[in-house]
């Protein structure tokens, strides 16, 4: 699946500091077959990475902007740099103790002005403008994240365009920021269960709550 994508000028910081990249540069997995070819990667996406094979795994992730009167429209924050990763089929919950039952697939995906729409196979309860929304797979009867978080990406905008080939598409994590911090709201959301105070669990990634 192929998405049309835009190049703006200017520059939107991400961090108060450029963070510490982990040595080398990885490429993705090819088994991560639900990537849609020509999408920019967001900048601070949690990853999984394997230093032994060099292969990354996305973790994709995104708030909610609005939610629509049927309930299974569901907007998600975008902006002129990237959008998120998420493509049809996707299993997609924002409570990561639900059952995989309750846990929808995503039917359809639109761009729009506001962000990116996708239509849900059902509505999920209780889902509110600024909850997020993680790409979830099963774990018994339950979900889990498609990965355990141990860095995120730091490339910027267009520099990490998805190829047709995954293994052409190279990217940059860290798993130190260094003395910097990355803004909280200008990347994508991390589930509270994998924060130790600000910090990414098993890693030196901090995170601010300032604009």
């Amino acid at each position: 699946m192929k998405r049309k994508t835009k190049s703006y000028g200017g520059t939107r910081p991400c961090s108060t500091q450029p963070p510490v990249m982990v040595t080398g540069g990885f490429t993705l997995d090819p088994a991560q077959t639900n990537l849609p070819v020509g999408a920019v990667i967001p900048f601070g996406t949690l990853a999984s990475v394997n230093e032994a094979t060099r292969l990354a795994k996305l973790i994709k992730s995104a708030r909610v902007v609005a939610i629509g009167t049927d309930t299974k429209k569901v907007t998600l924050e975008a902006d002129e740099f990237s959008k998120p990763l998420f493509m049809v089929g996707d299993t997609v919950q924002s409570d990561l103790s639900a059952t995989l039952a309750n846990s929808p697939s995503i039917s359809a995906v639109t761009n729009t002005e506001v962000g990116l729409e996708i239509t849900l196979s059902k509505a999920i309860a209780d889902l509110k403008v600024g909850s997020a929304l993680y790409e979830v797979v099963a774990d018994g009867t339950n979900v889990k994240l498609v990965a355990e978080p141990n860095s995120i990406t730091i490339d910027t905008y267009e520099s990490a365009e998805v190829k047709d080939e995954l293994p052409d598409t190279q990217i940059n994590v860290t798993r130190d920021s260094g003395c910097g911090e990355i803004y909280a709201r200008r990347v994508p959301p991390v589930p509270a269960k994998y924060l130790e105070g600000n910090l990414l669990k098993g890693t030196k990634v901090a995170y601010t709550q300032s604009l």
